[in-house]
């Protein structure tokens, strides 16, 4: 069970692992010492799994590809084994474990549709179990902060947390200089990386790397530096809702969007083509909570609603928003 304070901290420490203790501290009014200590509690109980960066892939002309495989395991020995071989694919972006007719989401980034096909059969061919999926593309994801971990009369906005970041889309290519590109894949393999470890491996002055830091981020590459969350730990139920809409003006769909952004309990919608048009990723206490937001979106936009379905994600093993050759 995870207590108030523990709470509190997760939504500090998970919209920035950048965050100094200091800070953490005076925000939930605790000393230091036992920020550093929850933190490393949390760490060690597996509640916050690993860190990632997110960046916006579609700087680098970049594609992300979602393939929903089924049937593909029986045993919780095949799956491990599974996402053992997975999790050294370099295409591979990230992996979540999900209930119904998915098994796994894999994501993969790839600078064109041949190239992931290409990439998707090998990865078949040598893992004849991955033979039956559904492949979605990302158009473009709307990431909100996890503001139901704090009180209701505490907004993200408040807090330095941005409401909204947006990545994918439409965005000019950006070409990076070698110590940017080297600076943003140290930021990938590790989000929390110190800046003296930055300047020594890179061998310049820290008040380089910070220059190029912000930099980085100025460009909209950076956007921010995240905890991945084991949610049964945290009491949590994560469910995705898919979309698949008809009739769809502008208008209809900023609403959905205003819908997204206002409800604390979402924490990401995308826009997509292929089995469906949208996804939204709930996060609640319990599944009669999520079930209210599930008719509630059902109720308020029927008339653009062509179908819907909702699918359990029960654990993530990797979350990541670029891949080396990427630059």
């Amino acid at each position: 069970m995870v207590t108030k304070i523990n709470k509190r901290l997760l939504y500090f420490y998970g919209e920035n692992c950048r965050l100094s203790l200091s800070k953490i501290a005076k925000k939930i009014h605790k000393s230091p010492q036992l920020v550093k200590y929850t933190i490393n509690r949390l760490e060690k109980n597996k509640i916050i799994l690993f860190y990632y960066t997110i960046i916006d892939y579609s700087c680098f002309d970049m594609l992300l590809f979602k393939v929903y495989f089924k049937g593909g395991c029986s045993k919780g020995s095949e799956l491990n084994l599974l996402v053992k071989k997975l999790m050294e694919n370099p295409y591979v972006t990230s992996i979540y474990e999900m209930g119904g007719q998915y098994d796994l989401l894999v994501e993969f980034m790839a600078q064109n549709p041949s190239k992931f096909n290409k990439e998707l059969k090998m990865l078949i061919k040598e893992n004849e179990e991955l033979n039956n999926y559904d492949i979605i593309i990302n158009i473009v994801s709307h990431i909100y902060p996890r503001d139901y971990l704090m009180p209701r009369n505490k907004k993200a906005k408040d807090l330095n947390f941005p409401s909204e970041i947006i990545v994918g889309g439409d965005r000019d290519k950006i070409v990076l200089n070698d110590k940017e590109k080297r600076i943003l894949l140290a930021f990938v393999e590790n989000p929390k990386i110190r800046l003296t470890s930055i300047a020594s491996k890179l061998d310049i002055n820290i008040k380089t790397a910070i220059s190029v830091i912000n930099s980085l981020k100025s460009k909209k590459i950076i956007r921010a530096y995240k905890s991945a969350l084991n949610t049964d730990k945290c009491d949590l139920i994560n469910n995705m809702i898919t979309l698949n809409l008809h009739n769809i003006e502008p208008e209809k769909e900023n609403n959905i969007l205003d819908f997204c952004l206002n409800n604390p309990n979402i924490v990401k919608i995308s826009k997509t083509i292929g089995a469906w048009d949208v996804e939204i990723d709930v996060e609640t206490s319990s599944s009669t909570d999520f079930r209210e937001i599930y008719l509630k979106i059902r109720e308020e936009f029927k008339d653009v609603i062509k179908s819907f379905n909702s699918y359990r994600i029960y654990k993530v093993f990797k979350h990541n928003y670029l891949v080396d050759y990427s630059l």
